[in-house]
């Protein structure tokens, strides 16, 4: 298990522990953790919590209560709650996706832009996969790129038209930068430079309104989200 994955399971546990849980839990505790933290925490937050917590109990080989029927019913109901409460989030469509990275230029940050917006839509992948995806976990091999995710999902991408392929702008964008190792997706500085920090989920949001803005879409309608469902479409169609 990679580094950063096994500080995030460990670091998951110490905060059920910290809120008054054990190791082994019953599944009314687990449940109870899961209601308590319903509205405060996304969904997919609740969801990691719950791997990990099973890992937790794997690992000593103990029975699994977060796979029973008080926390199943009880994600039923924060998966209808959060439904409700979740805005509306615009799909791009081939032909917007196509337009925004026309658009993009040859600076390093439009470099990286393009790379982001490739990768996040032929990969399917998340925000949280985007700000948590390493060098290490990229793996080029002939016409196809392997990417595995700070969860383990692997994902295959492989190299599609010139001006629209993930493969060759992830590979551009890591040349150009110079980074060797560390997050895949940094920040770049006012000076055009990299800047070594990270994207974090907040800067993947700005760089998805700022680019659709440039375009003349509105901006609040779009997130990662918009890129993640692009990937069963625009992601083909741009091939």
């Amino acid at each position: 298990m990679h580094t950063s994955t096994v500080a995030a399971y460990q670091n998951d546990v110490r905060r059920f522990l910290n809120w008054g849980g054990a190791i082994p839990a019953s599944d009314r505790v687990v449940a109870d953790y899961f209601r308590a933290h319903a509205n405060s925490h996304k969904l997919a937050t609740l969801k990691r919590w719950q791997v990990s917590l099973s890992k937790a109990h794997a690992d000593k080989g103990m029975d699994d209560p977060t796979r029973s029927e008080p926390v199943d019913t009880e994600f039923r109901m924060i998966e209808q709650q959060h439904g409700r409460n979740q805005r509306s989030v615009a799909q791009l469509t081939p032909k917007q996706a196509k337009e925004l990275l026309k658009k993009m230029g040859d600076r390093l940050i439009d470099v990286r832009d393009r790379a982001l917006f490739l990768v996040a839509m032929s990969g399917g992948l998340s925000r949280s996969e985007i700000i948590a995806l390493t060098v290490d976990r990229v793996r080029v091999d002939g016409a196809v790129m392997m990417v595995t995710t700070h969860t383990g999902r692997a994902v295959s991408i492989r190299l599609g038209e010139e001006s629209f392929c993930a493969v060759r702008a992830l590979t551009r964008w890591i040349s150009d930068a110079g980074i060797m190792r560390g997050a895949v997706f940094q920040r770049v500085n006012r000076h055009g430079g990299l800047s070594g920090v990270p994207l974090t989920g907040h800067g993947v949001a700005l760089v998805i309104k700022k680019r659709v803005a440039s375009i003349g879409l509105d901006p609040t309608l779009y997130s990662a989200c918009s890129l993640r469902r692009a990937g069963s479409g625009s992601a083909h169609a741009l091939q």
